[in-house]
């Protein structure tokens, strides 16, 4: 018997260096449109958040069909499996853990931070899906789609596909935030990695530039 492995398949050890902080919630109802209320009650406790350049998942990203969302009313009802998932450097997790216990105020909303779950490293999946990157009101897709290239290009990534999806807008008290959902793939893992470590775009507090796994071009389409 004659066997040789393919030598483009080298051994891949996931770095710990960014990880996300994980935590049960519990909370009645939000208003769909939470990013900004969300980061200023974090802000609130943990003020060194944005020094690190950490992330703040919207709520509802990571619950796959748990949730739901009033869209007529804007409101989103969080389920038992909603979680509050913030993006740091791995320094930082013990000191985030002061949240547990604590009720973050979201003006007329609540959301009571129960319980501090293992942290999760980052994914080395090559296909990954921002629900939100931050861009200009007037730039269409095929703009938005050069620009988050030469963002990866800066990066020291080479992207090879690349998806633009649904357009979405985040208010903050001064403004209302432009920003578009966007798939890459067939990325290597270290590739994979970096994009999730180091985001695109502005304003990862209000989610925007955040990178998780995802399955397939088609799911992404639909997002």
């Amino acid at each position: 018997m004659f066997w040789q492995e393919d030598s483009k398949k080298q051994h891949f050890t996931l770095p710990d260096t960014i990880q996300d902080a994980v935590f049960n919630i519990h909370s009645k109802v939000l208003p769909i449109d939470h990013s900004f209320l969300l980061s200023q009650a974090l802000l609130n406790h943990l003020p060194w958040l944005e020094e690190v350049n950490a992330g703040v998942h919207s709520i509802g990203v990571h619950d796959g069909n748990g949730w739901k969302q009033d869209h007529k009313n804007g409101l989103y009802y969080p389920s038992r499996r909603s979680k509050l998932v913030i993006r740091m450097p791995k320094e930082n997790l013990i000191e985030a853990n002061k949240l547990v216990g604590k009720t973050l105020d979201l003006g007329k909303y609540k959301i009571d931070i129960v319980k501090a779950l293992k942290p999760k490293l980052l994914s080395s999946m090559q296909v990954v899906f921002a629900k939100a990157v931050a861009c200009d009101q007037n730039t269409d897709e095929d703009d938005f789609l050069q620009t988050s290239y030469n963002q990866l290009k800066d990066l020291g990534i080479q992207p090879k596909k690349m998806l633009a999806g649904l357009e979405s807008s985040i208010k903050t008290d001064t403004a209302s935030l432009h920003a578009r959902s966007l798939m890459v793939a067939d990325l290597t893992k270290q590739e994979s990695v970096k994009l999730q470590e180091h985001g695109i775009g502005k304003h990862r507090l209000l989610g925007c530039g955040l990178f998780i796994p995802h399955k397939d071009i088609e799911s992404a389409d639909e997002s």
